[in-house]
């Protein structure tokens, strides 16, 4: 066993909770430098990510935009189920289909020629496609024609024509048994950015895109298909979440996240053998102590991976409620006792405030993060910047949250029916969370990038080249709280 386990089963012996600033690690001599250090892990028993990040299931932190720029950062984000399936459905298809394998778009989105370009315009607003040309066939799915920015500007004020007036009648195409080589040689010798796939009855079968062909996709978050990674939360079984899973593995969606606040529980357990029918990964949480791990995976039907966090998030008040949860360097490693043999993933949720708390995490036996506040603060979350500095932040459980969202009140057990609340229906709601602000702080990109170079430093300091070896070199101390203030900046004038 090594020194980090027997310090954690002392702990447990004394029944002695631990939780980030309680302890600190030791550093040891290393012959490995930061810039050799890989973050790769793996956040499922299959999927492994460049990153080991993955953003929280909330509502001002994860929808479409960040999902896509965390799985551009080498990540993967958990669109929150505080929208309807198909809705959820909807924003995990079109982060999956930003990116395309090898630059080939299997299933264009496409117009018709009967349609005006006032159709175009409303989906590109409903959508947010961040693309500009589109195939347009006719009824049958033939190729007519392709439509662009270009022809789009010439269109006059007041005007609503049909696209099949305003295409481009005659757009150059490629055979469906083409070469990829050939597409490339045949869009470079033309200047074709955009090159539709067609079957030899001239029915639409794809398109290449130039810019796809080149891009750099080294820290991108791919699946075996070529698309971005993303994942989504579900509730527990429930004939409308059975419906949720349905239809986000009908639109291609590889992980699904149980996301409930106490997941050691009969209906996760229920959700966790419906999703396993399926080909998505199962992560299942949140649990916090190596009990509800056991009754997670009794009977044979194992998660794919195990969330853990009771009550440590920024913005939840669970402990302070209910008088329940581990601090979370007990309850990773309680989890890990469990988990290990098993060889399932752990996934720290909450409580996580700076990289180093991530490399304290991955020394008790975590292999990824989930982040919420600090995901909240980035560019593409949910929200606009408030006052050019802030952005708001709200727990799943907050009354806010709460009284404007089913999904919120059932990841905490509470169901009242409709939608949206009356004032008296949400007064009589017991909030396990709050409303907050955090400070802006960029783009998705520049945050992991900070924190990825924080755990990158962090391994170097135990020798380790990457998160596997760390956890067999770590050695860790219990600090007292002296030692916290020690650590921060301190005795200075700010």
């Amino acid at each position: 066993m090594s020194q980090v386990h027997q310090v954690m089963q002392h702990c447990r012996k004394t029944f002695t909770a631990l939780s980030f600033d309680d302890i600190t690690l030791r550093d040891q001599y290393s012959t490995v430098g930061p810039e050799s250090v890989s973050v790769a892990t793996h956040v499922t028993k299959t999927i492994k990510l460049k990153t080991p990040i993955m953003s929280a299931a909330m509502d001002t932190v994860t929808e479409a935009g960040l999902a896509l720029a965390l799985a551009k950062a080498g990540g993967i984000g958990i669109i929150h189920r505080n929208l309807s399936a198909a809705e959820q459905a909807q924003q995990v298809d079109w982060v999956r289909k930003q990116v395309h394998h090898r630059g080939m778009v299997s299933k264009p989105v496409t117009f018709l020629v009967t349609d005006t370009v006032s159709t175009i315009e409303t989906a590109v607003q409903i959508y947010g496609y961040s693309f500009t040309s589109f195939p347009i066939v006719d009824k049958d799915g033939k190729l007519c024609g392709l439509i662009s920015r270009d022809q789009m500007d010439f269109v006059r004020a007041g005007e609503n024509p049909m696209l099949c007036t305003v295409m481009n009648k005659t757009p150059m195409s490629i055979s469906e048994h083409s070469t990829l080589d050939d597409a490339e040689n045949l869009m470079y010798t033309h200047n074709v950015k955009k090159l539709p796939i067609v079957d030899s009855s001239n029915t639409l079968k794809g398109m290449y895109v130039w810019k796809d062909l080149f891009e750099d996709r080294s820290m991108y978050s791919l699946d075996k298909e070529g698309h971005f990674l993303v994942g989504a939360a579900v509730g527990v079984l429930t004939p409308q979440e059975k419906e949720r899973v349905d239809m986000l593995v009908k639109v291609g969606c590889k992980v699904i996240v149980i996301d409930c606040s106490h997941g050691a529980c009969d209906a996760a357990l229920d959700m966790l053998r419906y999703i396993k029918t399926t080909d998505c990964q199962a992560i299942v949480g949140n649990v916090a102590s190596a009990e509800a791990c056991s009754k997670l995976v009794r009977g044979g039907i194992l998660p794919d991976a195990i969330k853990v966090g009771i009550g440590p998030g920024s913005i939840c008040t669970t402990r302070q409620v209910t008088g329940h949860g581990v601090p979370q360097v007990t309850a990773v490693h309680e989890v890990w006792t469990v988990a290990n043999s098993l060889n399932i993933p752990i996934i720290v949720d909450g409580g996580i405030r700076c990289s180093g708390d991530m490399v304290k995490a991955f020394a008790v036996g975590a292999n990824a993060v989930m982040l919420g506040s600090m995901l909240a603060a980035a560019t593409e979350s949910p929200g606009d910047v408030i006052q050019g500095k802030y952005k708001k932040i709200r727990g799943m459980g907050s009354r806010e949250a709460m009284s404007e969202r089913e999904g919120s009140r059932k990841r905490y057990f509470k169901d009242m029916g409709s939608a949206l609340l009356t004032q008296k229906q949400s007064q009589k709601l017991t909030p396990e969370g709050v409303v907050g602000m955090v400070e802006h702080r960029g783009s998705v990109r520049s945050i992991v990038d900070e924190i990825c170079g924080g755990i990158k430093a962090g391994l170097a300091h135990s020798g380790a080249c990457n998160i596997l070896e760390f956890q067999k070199k770590v050695e860790m101390w219990i600090q007292t709280p002296a030692g916290v203030i020690e650590g921060r900046p301190h005795s200075i004038n700010q």
